[in-house]
C-alpha cells in the first residue's frame, strides 16, 4: 500500500495517528467506515404514499393483520386476496403452530439466519413471516405498497413467536435460546430499517459485498505507512500570476453558489417567481468561471510542456487537488444520513437533504471534463484560433435546435460540454492576449448587442426567462443549457473585459490580494464548505418546508448542538485535504502508464462525481446518460479515480498492484442485477487495459517515453515549472 509517510510533506495529525496504528487496526477502521457507508448507500429512497387502501390492497392489509393475530381454529387464508397465488406464484398452506394457533405459512420458507430453523424449531414462525412478506410484495405489485406498520407488525410477530418457542421448548438452554432469538430479531429489524420498512425486494447482495470489499481495498491502499517518504522534486518556481483571472474564477464560483442558495431561501420566504428571475441574470456567472478557468488550464498546460512533461503530468497537477476534497465531502455526506435518521429526522427531509447537497456537484464534474480536454482544445487553438470557437458556437446552436425540435434529451448533456469548451476556448484567447488587445469600444459593443438579443430570445423566442433553476418556474436556460446562456455569457465577458484595468489596480493592493490569494489556494474548500453549511441550514432546520418547521427544531434542541458540531470542523477539514494535495511532492515521469493512469483516473472521477448528482446520497439509483448508477458504484468510481491519479502523482503506477486493484474495482458494477450494455463495455474494457498494464515491461525502469513538446503559443506571462497554482 502506497501513501504518505507519517512525517512526509503535507502530513496531518489524522494521517500521523493512522500511521502509528498496526496494519490490522487500520484495516478494521476502514472496514467499519465502509460498512456504515454501505448501509446508507444501500437504502432505497423510499416514498410516502398517503392514498387510501382500496380493493385487493386493502384485502392484503387485512390478511397481514390476520397473520399477526393468529387464532386457534381460524384459517388466515380465508381473508387472502383471490388472485394472490396467480400474482405471486406462492401457494400457502395452513398448519397448527406449537402454541396451538392456526397459521398460514409459505411451505418452502424458513429461517434465513446462520443456524436456520435452530434446534428450538423457529421454523413455523419464520414460514408464516415469509408469507407475510409475500403479501407485502403482492401489494407492491398491485401498485400501492402497504404502510411501514405492516412490516413492523410482521417482524414483531416473528420475534414474539421465537421467544415464545424458547419458553415452550427451552431444551435445557432457555437463556441461550432467548439470546439466539434476540439476535435473529435484531438482524430482522436492522434489515427492515435498512429497507425503510417497505416491501422486501431482490437486492444485488453479491455486488454490494464485493463492492464494499473493493472500497476497503482502495481506501486501505491510500492509508499512510510507517516509513519515511521518498524525497520529492523541489517545488518549481512559479512566474507572475494574472490576479484578475484568479479573481474572476473566485467571483464566478462564489456568485453561482450564493445565487443557488439565495433563490431557494427567497422562495421559501415567499418571494414570487415573477421577481426571482431577474436575480438569475445577475447571479448566473458560470460562463465567467469557465472563461477564467480556461486561462488557468492553458497556463498550466504550457507550464507542464515547458518543464518537459506531457498529458499525464498535466492531469495529475490540475485534477488531483480537485478530487481530494470532493472525496472527503462525499464520504462525509454518505455517512451523515445514518445519524440523521437515528435522530428521528423525517424520512422525506433526509432524502431532500441528500439530493440538495449532491446536485451542485455537476458544476465540478463538468469542469473536470473541460480540464481534461485542454490539451486537445489548446492544439485547436494554435492551429485554428478563430475557426474553433465559431465551430463550437455553430454546434451549440444546431444541437439546441435539434433538442427542441426532436425532444432530444441527450442534446442537453451535449450542450453542457460544448458550452464549457466554448467558454474555455474564449479563456484561451484571454490567456494569449487576444481579448485584452480589443479596444474598449469593441468590448462595450459586445455588451450592447448581447443584452437586446437575450431579451428578444426570452420574450419572442420562446426560451425560459430564468438563467438558473428557480422554484415555481417551469424551466430554465441552465437545465438543459440553451443558446440564451451563451448570449448571457458573451454579455458578461464584455463587462469583465471592460472592468479589467480598474479591478486589476484594486487587486494590486496588499489586503485585497491576500484575501483572494487565500481563497485561490483552496477554492474547493470554500465551495464544498459553503454547500455543507447551506445544506445543514436548509435541510436540518427545515427551511425547505415552511417556517413552521422551526417548531420541530425547538421541540428537539439536540439539533442545535449537532449543527454546531457539524459546521465547526467542515472548513478546516476540507482545507487540510486540499492543502495537503497541493503540497505533495510529485514523482511522476511522463510514461505511457502515467498517461493511462491519469486518463482513467479523470474518467472514473467524472463518472463518480456526476453519478452522485443523479442519485444523491439517499440510496436511490438513477441513469447518467447511458450508465445506470447507484451510490455504491459512484463511490467506487470516485475512489478509483482518486487512487489512479495518486499512483500517477507518486510514480507507483509503474508497478503491478495499482493495475490489479483497478481491474478488481471494475468487477462490482458487473454483478448488479441488470447491468446496462454501456456499463459492461466500460468496465470490461478497463479490466482488459488494466491487466495489460500490469504486465511488466523490459524498459520499465527507464524514464522518458515522452517526446519533445510541440511549439508553444505566445504566452501572456512567463511561466516556470509545472506547478502553476490551480486557483
Amino acid at each position: 500500500m502506497s501513501g504518505l509517510g507519517v512525517d512526509g510533506v503535507g502530513g496531518w495529525w489524522g494521517a500521523r495517528l493512522l500511521g502509528r496504528l498496526p496494519a490490522w487496526s487500520r484495516l478494521l477502521l476502514v472496514a467499519l467506515a465502509v460498512f456504515c457507508c454501505g448501509v446508507v448507500a444501500s437504502r432505497p429512497a423510499g416514498a410516502a404514499d398517503d392514498r387510501p387502501l382500496t380493493g385487493d390492497v386493502a384485502v392484503a392489509a387485512e390478511a397481514v393483520e390476520a397473520l399477526t393475530r393468529p387464532l386457534a381454529g381460524v384459517s388466515p387464508l380465508a381473508g387472502f386476496p383471490a388472485d394472490f397465488t396467480a400474482v405471486t406464484g406462492r401457494s400457502p398452506v395452513t398448519v397448527t403452530a406449537p402454541d396451538g394457533t392456526t397459521r398460514a405459512v409459505a411451505p418452502h420458507g424458513g429461517c434465513s439466519g446462520p443456524a436456520g430453523d435452530t434446534e428450538w424449531d423457529f421454523g413455523t414462525g419464520c414460514r408464516a413471516h415469509d408469507l407475510g412478506y409475500d403479501l407485502l410484495r403482492y401489494a407492491e405489485l398491485k401498485g400501492r405498497p402497504l404502510p411501514p406498520e405492516a412490516r413492523r407488525s410482521l417482524d414483531a410477530r416473528l420475534a414474539a413467536d421465537m421467544h415464545g418457542q424458547c419458553d415452550r421448548n427451552p431444551r435445557d438452554s432457555a437463556s441461550r435460546c432467548h439470546a439466539v432469538a434476540g439476535l435473529y430479531a435484531a438482524g430482522l429489524e436492522f434489515n427492515s430499517w435498512r429497507q425503510r420498512w417497505g416491501p422486501p425486494g431482490h437486492e444485488p447482495v453479491l455486488a454490494w459485498g464485493f463492492g464494499s470489499a473493493v472500497v476497503v481495498f482502495l481506501l486501505a491502499a491510500r492509508l499512510p505507512r510507517r516509513r519515511a517518504p521518498a524525497p520529492g522534486a523541489p517545488a518549481p518556481a512559479v512566474g507572475p500570476q494574472d490576479r484578475y483571472a484568479a479573481f474572476l474564477r473566485l467571483t464566478g464560483l462564489g456568485l453561482v453558489v450564493v445565487g443557488q442558495s439565495l433563490l431557494t431561501v427567497l422562495h421559501w420566504a415567499g418571494v414570487g417567481a415573477s421577481w426571482l428571475w431577474l436575480l438569475t441574470w445577475l447571479l448566473q456567472t458560470i460562463p465567467v468561471f469557465y472563461f477564467a478557468g480556461g486561462h488557468a488550464n492553458l497556463t498550466s498546460w504550457l507550464a507542464v510542456q515547458a518543464d518537459g512533461g506531457g498529458y499525464g503530468r498535466y492531469l495529475v497537477s490540475r485534477i488531483s487537488w480537485l478530487l481530494r476534497p470532493v472525496l472527503a465531502f462525499v464520504l462525509a455526506w454518505l455517512v451523515l444520513p445514518l445519524p440523521l435518521e437515528l435522530l428521528d429526522v423525517p424520512k422525506h427531509r433526509v432524502e431532500t437533504f441528500g439530493r440538495l447537497i449532491a446536485h451542485p456537484l455537476w458544476f465540478l464534474g463538468l469542469y473536470l471534463v473541460a480540464v481534461a480536454a485542454t490539451p486537445v482544445m489548446a492544439a485547436l487553438h494554435r492551429r485554428a484560433r478563430l475557426v474553433t470557437p465559431v465551430a463550437l458556437v455553430a454546434a451549440l446552436i444546431v444541437v439546441d435546435a435539434l433538442r427542441i425540435g426532436l425532444s432530444w434529451r441527450a442534446g442537453g448533456y451535449l450542450n453542457l460540454v460544448l458550452g464549457a469548451l466554448l467558454l474555455q476556448q474564449l479563456g484561451f484567447h484571454y490567456a494569449d492576449g487576444s481579448l485584452t488587445r480589443l479596444p474598449r469600444r469593441a468590448r462595450a459593443a459586445l455588451v450592447v448587442v448581447a443584452v437586446p438579443v437575450l431579451a428578444a430570445l426570452v420574450t419572442v423566442g420562446g426560451y425560459p426567462r430564468t438563467m438558473m433553476s428557480v422554484p415555481g418556474e417551469a424551466g430554465s436556460n441552465l437545465s438543459p443549457p440553451t443558446v440564451c446562456l451563451l448570449v448571457l455569457g458573451l454579455a458578461q465577458l464584455g463587462v469583465v473585459l471592460l472592468a479589467r484595468e480598474r479591478v486589476s489596480a484594486w487587486l494590486a493592493r496588499r489586503t485585497p490580494w491576500r484575501v483572494v490569494d487565500y481563497a485561490r489556494s483552496a477554492p474547493m474548500t470554500v465551495y464544498l464548505g459553503y454547500l455543507t453549511a447551506l445544506a445543514a441550514v436548509l435541510g436540518l432546520l427545515g427551511l425547505l418546508d415552511a417556517p413552521t418547521a422551526f417548531d420541530w427544531v425547538v421541540a428537539r434542541p439536540r439539533w442545535l448542538s449537532l449543527l454546531v458540531l457539524l459546521l465547526l470542523p467542515v472548513l478546516p477539514a476540507f482545507h487540510r485535504f486540499e492543502r495537503t494535495a497541493a503540497l505533495l511532492p510529485c514523482h511522476a515521469r511522463e510514461t505511457h502508464r502515467t498517461r493511462l493512469a491519469a486518463t482513467l483516473g479523470v474518467a472514473f472521477g467524472v463518472l463518480g462525481v456526476l453519478g452522485f448528482v443523479v442519485t444523491g446520497f439517499a440510496g436511490a439509483a438513477g441513469t447518467l446518460v447511458v450508465f445506470d448508477v447507484d451510490p455504491l458504484q459512484n463511490l467506487i468510481h470516485l475512489l478509483l479515480g482518486w487512487y489512479l491519479l495518486h499512483t500517477a502523482h507518486t510514480g507507483t503506477c509503474h508497478g503491478r498492484r495499482p493495475w490489479l486493484l483497478t481491474a478488481l474495482a471494475c468487477v462490482p458494477p458487473l454483478l448488479v442485477l441488470e447491468p446496462t450494455a454501456a456499463m459492461v463495455a466500460l468496465h470490461v474494457a478497463t479490466i482488459a487495459v488494466a491487466l495489460l498494464a500490469a504486465i511488466p515491461k523490459q524498459d520499465q525502469g527507464h524514464a522518458g517515453e515522452h517526446g519533445q513538446p510541440g511549439e508553444p503559443f505566445q504566452q501572456p506571462e512567463r511561466v516556470v515549472g509545472h506547478g502553476v497554482q490551480a486557483g
